[in-house]
């Protein structure tokens, strides 16, 4: 069975192949509940390593061991030397569209193992490759594309860098109050100073609100029950003298 599947990314091909030849990308981009666990693997897969690793599907565990084959800066082969499968080649090819943006093609050749147990659970794999590679390429897209490019080491250092000076500037705090307290301290007014802070200046609802909020309305409904439940006992008729009560 051969399986091909195929997507772009807004990414220039060196940032797309050097985010496929790390080995800590498989476990980024594998659905759940599927859980990766690398035990022997060099931080950059080159040409001739081998991968040693275990898929749990659930309470099943699937140790696999690959080496990887022909190495080129367009694309590498993963093939299974040990595992569930009666064989698996899966060939990785990296396609230029433009300057900016990359074809990632998945050719997977897979086989069944002929055996009580790993014969339906390949064919389980087998049939579910397309859910897992179209989960592989809204994760790659998502994790190449999230800051507008590729991440490249020490990249989330120069954001923090870039945004840390405009939120720690100091007396900006000070500054913000004294510009809204005289607009919500005119008596009888109502406060304009909300209605014109523009959104992206208004402070985050924490949390611990969030939670204060929620228990108030379970509180609030709690008690719109009862005061319901009191109401509908009050507004019973109450029966004659000698007569059993009603349920």
């Amino acid at each position: 069975m051969i399986y091909k599947h195929t997507f772009q990314v807004a990414a220039p091909l060196p940032d797309v192949a050097g985010f496929h030849s790390r080995s800590s990308s498989m476990a980024a981009i594998t659905p759940p509940p599927i859980i990766v666990r690398v035990h022997q693997a060099p931080p950059v897969l080159a040409d001739g390593d081998e991968m040693d690793f275990t898929l749990w599907l659930g309470p099943l565990p699937l140790r696999w061991l690959a080496r990887i084959e022909d190495v080129t800066p367009t694309g590498f082969v993963d093939r299974q030397l040990r595992g569930p499968m009666g064989h698996w080649v899966h060939r990785h090819s990296f396609v230029p569209a433009t300057a900016t943006t990359t074809t990632v093609v998945d050719e997977v050749d897979v086989g069944l193992r002929p055996h009580l147990i790993w014969g339906p659970v390949g064919l389980g794999m087998a049939l579910g490759l397309p859910v897992l590679f179209a989960y592989r390429g809204w994760k790659t897209r998502w994790l190449l594309q999230r800051t507008g490019r590729a991440p490249r080491p020490g990249a989330e250092q120069a954001d923090a860098a870039t945004v840390a000076p405009a939120t720690a500037l100091p007396g900006a705090e000070q500054a913000d109050a004294a510009t809204v307290a005289p607009a919500t301290a005119l008596p009888g007014a109502e406060p304009p100073g909300v209605a014109t802070t523009p959104a992206a200046a208004r402070p985050h609802v924490s949390s611990l609100a969030l939670i204060g909020k929620a228990a108030s309305l379970v509180a609030l409904a709690g008690a719109a029950a009862v005061i319901g439940l009191a109401r509908r006992r009050r507004s019973r008729p109450i029966p004659p003298p000698g007569t059993a009560p009603g349920p």
